[in-house]
């Protein structure tokens, strides 16, 4: 029994590292692509549920910050980047500024957004954990009332 198990357990990791190959599309299709296709997450386990929700939670936190950074711009023109760049900024400045006020709204729902998910991640980590243990009590409740009804039989 024991090698069977050893072998049922090494074919489950071999599944899951095919899982793993698979799941990564530029690895499937052997370049990168041009843009990210979101995973069917109705098909999922619990197990893969549970790894989606691990590397997503970081990436969600990393966009939460979506202002323009007007420092951040660069020009690659040697003649030209000095202009180029000032009409750049003055761009940048024009139509960000009016929509300053609607991008901290749109920040503060990011931070939210990202706050749930977190919080809806661990609620169902616990809810995990509840159901687990009223199965394992529910057992020892079934065993008892087994054990109940074989001695009411015997009498």
């Amino acid at each position: 029994m024991n090698k069977l198990e050893e072998e049922i357990q090494r074919l489950r990791q071999e599944l899951d590292r095919k899982k793993e190959e698979l799941t990564d599309l530029r690895k499937l299709v052997g370049k990168d692509v041009d843009r990210e296709f979101p995973p069917a997450v109705e098909g999922m386990s619990d197990r893969e549920l549970e790894i989606y929700l691990r590397d997503t939670i970081p990436l969600i936190n990393s966009f939460v910050e979506t202002k323009p950074d007007l420092r951040a711009l660069k020009s690659h023109r040697k003649v030209f980047g000095r202009p180029v760049l000032a009409f750049k900024r003055a761009m940048l400045e024009t139509t960000v500024r009016p929509l300053e006020e609607f991008i901290e709204r749109q920040v503060k729902f990011n931070r939210q957004a990202a706050v749930l998910l977190q919080a809806l991640h661990q609620r169902s980590g616990r809810y995990a954990a509840r159901i687990k243990d009223l199965e394992e009590k529910i057992a020892g409740c079934e065993e008892d009332l087994a054990l109940l009804k074989s001695d009411a039989g015997k009498k």
